[in-house]
């Protein structure tokens, strides 16, 4: 029995509510703004606009080169965040929620027999059900491995609606097709980081050894990088959280002001998300830019 975590993402949260909430939208192509107007960008996109490309960060007037029957409604955070709360009950009436990642992502321990294969896909099933009698148009994918990181990047590898498994026996060979930035954790500088140190696919990242990941990484993380792709849960030191918060690189697209505030509206909401997760307040919100130059 090698299977300890089961991920639960929702894809497209905030544009499948809407499409929930507003049948007329069902089955379109939709791009959720976060003001309306045509300076500004796509905070999220329906998998019916994802497949002309449009995606967080797309401008209003590309979106509509991209397809001339796009549908922009504006953001409405407390409806998305009112039923993130519903879905959270619904996985919980199937098996323990472990952890609240944001308001797309949820991870779940397995116990007991739930750690068989059959048993997690069985799980995995019951809870694509419960939550398609309730909301029929918010669909998950859904990893299963033998730690969260693992089942975080299997949830990643069959997009909208998909279940995936690896075992610890699969690993790394199931993962060795995925390139460093499949991996989360794995961002553009880190990725131009490992490939200095001679690291440009996931086989010498896995080859190597925690005192080279340590020193491509530049601390502690790199450590735990290992052990996370062995399939083992890192370890942590427990403090008293102070802070939270969530970042993101902005690929070429995005390189822009209306593509920036698009993502750091993302990031707000995310972080916000896991504020209330945790009961905390907060007395001073920040945010950092780093150039490229």
């Amino acid at each position: 029995m090698s299977l300890n975590a089961l991920y639960v993402d929702f894809n497209s949260h905030f544009a499948s509510v809407e499409q929930l909430l507003q049948p007329s939208l069902r089955g379109k192509p939709i791009g959720v703004l976060p003001v309306m107007a045509e300076t500004t960008c796509c905070i999220a996109a329906s998998y019916e606009a994802k497949a002309f490309g449009i995606k967080t960060g797309t401008g209003v007037r590309d979106a509509r080169k991209l397809c001339k029957d796009v549908i922009f409604v504006e953001a409405r955070p407390p409806l998305y965040v009112e039923h993130h709360h519903k879905l959270i009950a619904i996985v919980a009436s199937c098996t323990h929620v472990e952890e609240v990642r944001s308001i797309e992502e949820m991870v779940c321990k397995l116990t007991g027999s739930q750690q068989i294969k059959e048993n997690a896909l069985k799980l995995a099933a019951k809870i694509k059900r419960e939550i398609n009698k309730q909301y029929p148009y918010i669909k998950c994918s859904i990893g299963i491995g033998p730690n969260t990181f693992i089942s975080k990047v299997t949830s990643n590898m069959q997009k909208p609606d998909g279940c995936v498994v690896i075992e610890q026996h699969e690993i790394p060979h199931r993962l060795l097709a995925l390139k460093p930035r499949d991996l989360n954790g794995i961002g553009r500088q880190m990725e131009a980081r490992l490939a200095h140190y001679g690291i440009s696919t996931v086989e010498p990242l896995y080859a190597a050894n925690k005192g080279q990941l340590r020193t491509a990484w530049g601390n502690v993380e790199g450590e735990r990088m290992y052990d996370k792709l062995r399939g083992l849960e890192p370890h942590y030191v427990k403090n008293a959280r102070s802070s939270l918060g969530h970042s993101h690189v902005l690929p070429p697209v995005q390189r822009n002001i209306t593509g920036a505030k698009a993502v750091l509206h993302r990031l707000l909401q995310k972080a916000a998300m896991r504020m209330r997760s945790y009961a905390l307040l907060t007395t001073k919100v920040s945010v950092k830019v780093k150039f490229r130059e």
